[in-house]
């Protein structure tokens, strides 16, 4: 019997996999007759929904809504963008994303009940829907509507996407559906996009006093440019939430809406160069000083009662921090989120230069709000790949992609030190004494800028003991921790106890410190942590005791299968662990970053690495904080980039990610100046500014801890030259790079008991 449903099984899955393996025939008129492409593409749309193999997954309903839409199929889209909301996000819009695709799928059906056009069906379910939705959801519709990509873009996309298949007449499932939401994207926006706008904006003005495109001088030839929303009907003056943000678009209306609702005046404000400002945009640099003059602006207005608070995410975190190094008066507090960590973090971590900073640039820079179609571009990752595979210099990226310089990617790399260029822009050691304002942070334990937010929390009370500052940090990706959190999160669901609102918590701290209504219950002390695998959440007054203990794990060069063993013990005698790298080889095979993009699987890269690993656990613990420690070495050259990454091994053998570090060696010690390494002399060095985690580690389980050299085309490569590692090139490589990793080495991680 076993046998047989065994083969009942196998017969099954290949059926279902020679269905899906299917082709879908693709007419040559698509490419040559631009008429006959919607009517082709609304044929596949109904191939691709009888042939796909369905799911109940969150990732099934996403990628099948747009193909509902456009195959007509209205009713079965509103199911699946419903169970896409569910399941993704505790909030019923995702920030909104889904608002026009829902009124689009109910407009469908409205049109069909009652026989009447489309677009007086959209008008009827746009208006029905934003009504009866409640005003906190509002702004949550802005980005859906006034979606910063141009529908001109958006064909471009799909045109280009259509021309990877002229020479094909036929497509398989995967190739179908991605074309399908390709066009059904462009055709619904162009349908209604405009229209929605339209009507968002007839809704808008009937609740809420808006004005655009205020321009503010700031001294020294600065201005900015401010948008205002407050609702209708209000008499008295309110505090102020104040946004500075580099991302000139539809977020700033929605942020403007967002504290109008709550009970504020939104005021939206870009920086330098954008809109309508006659500035050169140059990121960064300015903030602190045109944020002090447009707080003033902001405070003398008739409609503020004087009081301005700040908010925001990312570099909107940044921006706030800028603003505390001239503390105006009349600013009250400050929310920063997943706050960049200028020189900290970004556009280098840890003084290592990351790939990225040179898109991001290109998006904020191109013009005079943000060039969207940056992060559609594949020439990123190809430039990415021409500088790894030749082994060009780093300071030769921008060359690559836009066939000359980048000025400020130019003007960053010349400060790889965290020197007065980077100090200049944010408090620095003692002037975060001066901060005596109530300040909420929030971050993520998978947020990319969780180092910066840690930085300023960890300055402000070194300088500040009597600092008046909260943590919140939870399973988080960079968005999560500013916005919504995901309830799968890579592949990790996370607990029921971290699904909370930041945007609710942030104005629930804004109506503790500028209302005089009660502290937010979230913040029961300084520090507020969610355990991961417990669903719970702890609170302590500093890092220092959030743990009752700590391992201290040496890196033994005992071996214990593939692995060496992480030891409790100091090793008695010195002995060492040796393996070489050769920075010259390069192959298209090679694997980049420390992170394999999940948080629960499989099977861990440690490329380029070796590991270690623990006993298995006898009791259940919670280990909480970043991991900190002492890295002994030699090596044949001057410097290198070092990367740990820690894991929880389950009994199963499956593996959950839970923090990362990367560090240039010669910075490890004071990241301001550069101590090169002497060759094959010992030298130690502290392992600082790790992520933080937190979470509950069964008995049973063990920790890995993966040790390794950056070889990276989403870093700069360190040669070891101890030149300028910007200009150094593939002919700087020399012999391998040699490793000795001394037996005391260790890795210290914090922990606490977990209770019965």
């Amino acid at each position: 019997m076993k046998t047989k449903n065994c083969l009942l099984l196998v017969i099954a899955l290949l059926c279902n996999s020679i269905l899906f393996s299917q082709k879908i025939y693709l007419p040559k008129e698509v490419h040559n007759k631009k008429a006959s492409i919607p009517k082709v593409m609304k044929k596949i749309s109904k191939i691709v929904l009888e042939k796909d193999k369905k799911d109940s997954t969150t990732f099934y309903y996403n990628s099948i809504f747009q193909i509902q839409l456009l195959a007509e199929k209205y009713k079965n889209a509103e199911t699946s963008i419903d169970k896409y909301i569910d399941g993704y996000t505790i909030n019923k819009l995702r920030t909104g994303r889904m608002f026009l695709y829902k009124v689009f799928a109910k407009a469908g059906q409205l049109s069909k009940k009652e026989s009447i056009p489309f677009n007086e069906a959209y008008k009827k379910s746009f208006t029905n829907s934003y009504i009866n939705l409640k005003d906190v959801l509002k702004p949550e519709v802005t980005r859906s509507v006034n979606n910063d990509t141009k529908t001109s873009d958006l064909e471009e996309r799909f045109h280009k996407s259509l021309k990877e298949y002229k020479d094909k007449d036929s497509l398989s499932i995967g190739q179908a559906k991605s074309l399908c939401n390709a066009f059904s994207k462009f055709y619904i926006y162009s349908k209604v996009g405009q229209l929605a706008h339209k009507l968002l904006d007839e809704e808008d003005k009937k609740i809420f006093d808006i004005r655009r495109n205020v321009l503010i001088k700031t001294g020294n030839g600065g201005e900015v440019t401010a948008l205002l929303i407050r609702k209708k009907g209000t008499k008295r003056k309110l505090p102020a939430i104040f946004v500075y943000n580099i991302y000139a678009g539809s977020y700033d209306y929605e942020v403007a809406k967002r504290a109008a609702v709550n009970g504020y005046v939104g005021v939206a404000v870009n920086t330098r160069g954008k809109r309508l400002s006659k500035n050169e945009i140059l990121p960064f640099e300015f903030d602190g000083k045109d944020s002090y003059k447009t707080i003033d602006w902001i405070s003398k207005h008739k409609w503020c009662n004087g009081d301005v608070g700040m908010m925001g995410g990312s570099y909107l975190g940044f921006s706030q921090w800028s603003a505390t190094k001239n503390l105006h008066p009349a600013l009250k507090t400050i929310v920063p989120q997943v706050s960049v960590g200028i020189g900290i973090d970004y556009p280098m971590q840890n003084n290592v230069f990351m790939s990225y900073m040179l898109q991001w640039i290109n998006y904020v820079r191109n013009n005079k709000f943000t060039d969207e179609n940056v992060f559609a571009s594949s020439d990123y990752e190809k430039a990415y790949d021409e500088y790894y595979l030749k082994g060009l210099s780093f300071n030769k990226l921008d060359s690559i992609l836009n066939k000359g310089e980048n000025k400020i990617f130019q003007k960053w790399l010349q400060h790889p030190g965290y020197d007065s260029f980077w100090q200049n822009m944010v408090p620095y050691k003692n002037e975060f004494k001066n901060i005596n304002i109530p300040v909420l942070s929030t971050t993520g334990y998978y947020d990319a800028d969780q180092i910066g937010a840690l930085y300023y929390f960890n300055q402000h009370y070194k300088h500040n003991p009597k600092a008046n500052h909260y943590l919140v940090i939870g399973p988080y990706s960079h968005g999560g921790g500013q916005h919504y959190p995901s309830k799968v999160l890579m592949g990790y669901t996370i607990d029921k106890a971290a699904l909370i609102s930041i945007h609710e918590l942030a104005y629930q701290w804004f109506d503790y410190i500028l209302k005089n209504k009660k502290k937010p219950e979230l913040l029961k002390d300084k520090i507020n942590y969610q355990v991961m695998g417990a669903n719970s959440w702890k609170h302590c007054s500093s890092f220092g005791n959030m743990n009752s203990n700590t391992f201290k794990f040496y890196l033994s060069n005992i071996t214990d299968g593939q692995n060496f063993k992480l030891k409790t013990s100091k090793p008695s005698h010195e002995g060492s662990i040796s393996y070489e790298i050769d920075l010259s080889k390069r192959s298209k095979n090679d694997s980049h970053g420390f992170f394999s993009g999940t948080i629960k699987g499989e099977e861990i890269n440690s490329e380029n690495a070796i590991s270690f690993i623990t006993e298995p656990f006898n009791e259940d613990v919670s280990v909480n904080g970043t991991f900190g420690g002492e890295l002994n070495l030699a090596i044949n050259k001057k410097d290198l980039d070092v990367f740990i990454k820690l894991y929880e091994i389950l009994p199963d053998g499956s593996y959950f990610f839970l923090s990362e570090y990367l560090s240039r060696a010669s910075y490890a010690k004071d990241n301001e100046n550069r101590e090169l390494l002497e060759p094959f002399k010992n030298y130690k060095f502290p392992i600082k500014q790790s992520f933080m985690t937190s979470r509950k580690i069964a008995k049973g389980s063990k920790l890995l801890v993966i040790f390794g050299v950056n070889k990276s085309k989403y870093w700069e490569i360190n040669y070891g030259t101890g030149k300028t590692v910007s200009t150094e090139t593939i002919k700087d490589a020399g012999e391998p790079l040699l490793v000795k990793l001394i037996n005391n080495s260790y890795i210290s991680v914090g922990y606490n008991k977990e209770e019965k």
